[in-house]
């Protein structure tokens, strides 16, 4: 038997709230990749060790939390369809890693673009 998470004919509010916040969240880590990308490329030039571990780390973040959010939608609309609680938030901490590995690129690149 399919979970009300993955039948389509059915919603738990016709809003799409749930949905709509996942998307949105899809958008906060892709603009994360992004800019964290753009920050790597900058280090590249003045350190390339650096720059390509901060590329690495920022697609494999991206890409976990990519994954998690997606099963976190799944439990989310399940909890609210049998009445349970809701999934924690624990999946967006990996999200403020991602913004802390942008901050660490851009200290980075202005230390090498001032020494």
């Amino acid at each position: 038997m399919s979970s009300p998470a993955e039948r389509p004919d059915r919603i738990w509010d016709s809003g799409l709230q749930p949905e709509r916040t996942s998307l949105a969240w899809q958008r906060v880590n892709l603009a994360g990749l992004g800019a964290s990308l753009v920050s790597a490329r900058l280090v590249v030039e003045a350190h390339p060790v650096i720059g390509y571990t901060l590329a690495a780390l920022s697609a494999v973040i991206a890409g976990v939390v990519t994954v998690l959010h997606s099963r976190r939608l799944v439990r989310t609309i399940s909890a609210l369809f049998s009445g349970a609680l809701l999934p924690d938030g624990r999946v967006h901490v990996l999200l403020v890693g991602l913004l802390v590995l942008i901050a660490a690129g851009g200290l980075v690149f202005l230390t090498g673009a001032t020494g």
